[in-house]
This record gives structure tokens, C-alpha cells and sequence, in this order.
């Protein structure tokens, strides 16, 4: 027993002195050699199979190589012995007059010719192009007085997922319909889910319009108290949906005439829908696709405050529209607001979206402030996109404009 204990206790010391067995390679590593080695085995049965066809199709052409012949020499010999007709008879003329006829015709211009036509004349065709850009409607994002030739607009005030109120402006054709009766009808119909928001529309209250002030009775089991964010989504809401109609208030009320009382805000009888809010607009993009200029509802005390704002957004949900190497003064003078760059600005340097987005989020800022027009110095283009820079520019009435499809 003693003896083979000791034996016992050698063997184990014995296995002790080895060494150990360790594997240094990272599970990474494994993972990409097995890769290396599946498409390696792939390659060689990719390449296997071109030498697998190839042999299949010379086996095929040995198969039909007789048949082909016998066909050519029996088409050969009725070409022979057909119609008889010699290389100067009367129907041979006729084919051969026919021909020469076809080819003196000018051929159509295919979409290739075209295409080698363009890069023949590059010179020519922009100028086509030039000519044809010019008579396009420009591509505003914003509602601006001169598209209301014989059209009405409907503003309306529209939320988030993340409870940011989104003002959105309806533009068409005037109806029989009083204002307030279709601005209802467009809001039952408003695709707000497409456009990535909440599906927030109609309200629950009823609406009415008394001398320049609108009336919203509340729904008794409305749903717009009960947190900071979501009175904040209301009140601007209703804010945004009626604005600009030279209205002064909206007034809240309960059925029985009582002003309604919400959680955070407590009482609440009215909201404000003066036009000079100060406000700075910036970029809000709710599901990364759909992208809406929006104020942030701070008031900025002027002008400058309110654009030098604009530079930097406060909260993450917003992105200035403004780069970050563009550099500029603000000035004030006959009720205009002016914009000077400090380098000249070249508009096509720029993506045409995120141009389009700066110059009319100024201009919108500029609107919360009261200003009806804008000047902008020091850009390269006299004209952009319908924009005159030579001259003040109108500020917009409303901002995201949208097209309702019937």
C-alpha cells in the first residue's frame, strides 16, 4: 500500500513538471481562419465549375455539329434553286431602291445619341439645362407671400414621438369652405404618421371663432395634462395651428365655462399668438428622413441674440443648420435685419439641402423677431434658388410646407 501511495504521489508530481498546454489565439483569430478556409473552399468549387461547363458545351456541339450541317447545306441548296430571280431583275431594283431609301432617311435620336450628344456639346446642353432650371417653381421649404396667388394656407401644429411640437403649413386652392371649417377638414387627413410624428390630430375639443379670437373647449376626458412635456406639446400645438391669421389668442375653457386646470401648468386660460417670439429655428429630423425647421421656443430677447443661437442648439434633439466654419455679423438698421459673412459664402460649396435649410432657418428667425425682410452680404451668387441676395428678402409666412396628395 505504501509503495504504491508513493508511486501515486510521484506520478502526480511528474505531471506537475509538464507544461502546460495553452492556446494563445484569440477566438477572433479562429473565427477568421474557419472564414478563410470556408471561402477557400468556395473558390475552389467556383473555379471548378467554368471547367465542368466548358466540357458540357463541347460535348453538346459534337452532339449537334451533323444536324447544323445538313441544315446549312439544305438552305444553301434552296437559296439555289428558289425564286430564281437574277441581281438585276425588276424585284431585286425594287428591294435595293427600297433600302437606299430607308438609309437617306434621318435616323431617330435614341436616349444613347443623346447621351454622346451631351458629352460631344457639354457647353450646349447646359445651357439647355440653365434655361429649363430658370423655369422651375424654386424649391422653398417655407410658405412665402407669393405663393398665396389665389391659394389659402392652414398652419397646424403637429408632435413628435418625443413630444417636439412641429409646426406644418397646408397650402391649396380656395374653396367654398370657410377657413376654420376646412382647416378642421385638413387636419382629420394629415398623414402625420408618414411624415414620422405622432398621430395627434384633430384634438380633443371643439373650435370656434369669436371676432379675432379662436375658443377651444376641451373634451372632459382629454388627454393633455399629466406631465411638463406634454402641456408643452399642447400649448404649442395649438399655438402653431393659429398663428399668423392675425388672430391674437386662443382661449381654453371647459364645457361648463370654467378655465381647466392641469397638472404641471396649473390653471391654463389662453395661449399667446403674438408673432415676436424671438425664437431660433433649427433642424429636427423624427425618424432620420423627414426633416422640419422648428423654433426652439426660447425667448432670445432680439435679433441677434436669436440668430447667434442658431449656431449651437441647446438640446440634442435639434442640429443647427448653420456649419460650424460659417462666420457672420448681424445688424439692424430701417427695419431690416442684415446678415454679412465674414468670407464670402459660395452657396454651391454647400450640399443644396443644408444651403437651402441655413438661409431659410435665418430668415425664419428673422420672422420670429418681427422682421419682414432680410438682407444677406457677402455671398457669391447674386441669385440661388429663386433667392434675389442683391436686394432684402422677404421673410416666410409659415415654415415646413407640405402638399396634401388627394
Amino acid at each position: 500500500m505504501n509503495q504504491s501511495e508513493w508511486k501515486d504521489r510521484d506520478i502526480e508530481d511528474l505531471i506537475k513538471k509538464l507544461p502546460q498546454i495553452k492556446d494563445d489565439r484569440t477566438s477572433h483569430y479562429i473565427h477568421a481562419r474557419m472564414e478563410r478556409r470556408k471561402k477557400k473552399a468556395q473558390t475552389s468549387f467556383k473555379r471548378f465549375i467554368p471547367a465542368v461547363a466548358a466540357l458540357a458545351a463541347i460535348f453538346i456541339m459534337v452532339l449537334l455539329a451533323p444536324t447544323v450541317l445538313n441544315q446549312l447545306t439544305d438552305n444553301n441548296s434552296m437559296e439555289k434553286s428558289g425564286s430564281g430571280a437574277e441581281p438585276g431583275s425588276s424585284e431585286n431594283k425594287g428591294e435595293i431602291a427600297s433600302l437606299q431609301k430607308e438609309s437617306a432617311l434621318p435616323p431617330q435620336s435614341s436616349k444613347e445619341e443623346k447621351i454622346a450628344a451631351t458629352e460631344a456639346d457639354p457647353k450646349g446642353n447646359s445651357k439647355r439645362t440653365m434655361s429649363e432650371d430658370l423655369k422651375e417653381s424654386p424649391k422653398r421649404l417655407s410658405l412665402y407671400e407669393e405663393d398665396l396667388k389665389g391659394k389659402e394656407f392652414y398652419s397646424f401644429g403637429l408632435v413628435s414621438p418625443e413630444a417636439v411640437p412641429v409646426p406644418v403649413t397646408i397650402v391649396e386652392e380656395q374653396g367654398q369652405e370657410d377657413w376654420l371649417t376646412r382647416h378642421e377638414q385638413i387636419g382629420e387627413k394629415l398623414p402625420e404618421t408618414d411624415w414620422g410624428l405622432e398621430d395627434y390630430l384633430p384634438l380633443n375639443g371643439d373650435v370656434s371663432l369669436a371676432k379675432n379670437k379662436i375658443i377651444f373647449t376641451l373634451d372632459p376626458d382629454h388627454s393633455y395634462s399629466g406631465s411638463s412635456a406634454v402641456e408643452y406639446a399642447f400649448y404649442h400645438s395649438l399655438q402653431y395651428s393659429f398663428q399668423h391669421k392675425g388672430l391674437e389668442e386662443v382661449v381654453l375653457k371647459n364645457h361648463d365655462g370654467s378655465v381647466p386646470q392641469f397638472s404641471s401648468t396649473g390653471e391654463f386660460s389662453s395661449v399667446d399668438l403674438n408673432e415676436d417670439t424671438h425664437s431660433a429655428y433649427y433642424l429636427y429630423s423624427p425618424n432620420g428622413t423627414d426633416r422640419f425647421l422648428v423654433p426652439d421656443n426660447i425667448n432670445r430677447g432680439g435679433i441677434k441674440e436669436s440668430i447667434q443661437a442658431m449656431k449651437s442648439a441647446e438640446t440634442g434633439l435639434f442640429q443647427s443648420v448653420i456649419p460650424k466654419d460659417i462666420n457672420f455679423n448681424v445688424t439692424e438698421a430701417d427695419e431690416v435685419v442684415t446678415i454679412s459673412f465674414l468670407n464670402e459664402l459660395d452657396l454651391t460649396s454647400l450640399d443644396e439641402q443644408i444651403a437651402q435649410e441655413m438661409i431659410e432657418g435665418i430668415l425664419l428667425t428673422s420672422r420670429s423677431s418681427g422682421f419682414a425682410s432680410a438682407r444677406f452680404e457677402n455671398i457669391k451668387q447674386e441669385g440661388w434658388n429663386g433667392f434675389d441676395f442683391t436686394e432684402p428678402i422677404e421673410t416666410p409666412i409659415s415654415p415646413n410646407k407640405k402638399s396634401l396628395v388627394n
